[in-house]
């Protein structure tokens, strides 16, 4: 019984953690269309150059996303966590087994679409949107705190095992 009481508990706990780091985090409330913008042009791109499109994938949407929060609490683009992982670190996590991944990041874009036109115009960042292996995406937004108030963005591609 106590066992039964012990585990009830810290689960109790693990989702008031959750919930609170969730809400520690300044999502914009039309997230969801500004992801769609994104991968809609994301996709455009590949598609011009005769690659697949990237279907959005929920475990590299879970890692863009809490690296996305992490960025905009420290007014960040880095691609270090603050605990110090990477983005190999942040897929296991997250549960997605990769073959390979790579990741964007950036402050200021007030769209997904500008997001891409700017990540489009720098070659390392447009390489890893245009990598033809890859075939998912993860796309996390968090705003920072005022006075700064940017957009942080963040997206994962990869290819599962």
């Amino acid at each position: 019984m106590s066992f039964r009481l012990s585990f009830a508990a810290a689960i109790a706990a693990a989702v008031v953690s959750v919930t609170a780091a969730q809400a520690a985090c300044n999502i914009p409330a039309n997230s969801g269309a500004m992801q769609a913008e994104l991968i809609d042009h994301l996709n455009a791109e590949r598609a011009a150059r005769g690659l697949k499109p990237l279907r959005l994938s929920p475990s590299l949407d879970k890692a863009a996303q809490g690296h996305a929060c992490d960025n905009a609490k420290r007014q960040s683009i880095s691609h270090v966590s603050s605990d110090g992982s990477q983005l190999q670190n942040r897929l296991r996590r997250a549960g997605y087994a990769y073959r390979t991944a790579a990741e964007n990041t950036g402050r200021g874009f007030a769209t997904g679409k500008r997001a891409v036109e700017w990540w489009m115009n720098s070659p390392h960042h447009k390489h890893n949107m245009l990598i033809g292996q890859m075939r998912d995406v993860g796309v996390g937004i968090a705003m920072s705190a005022a006075p700064d108030s940017r957009l942080h963005w963040i997206i994962v591609m990869g290819k599962s095992k």
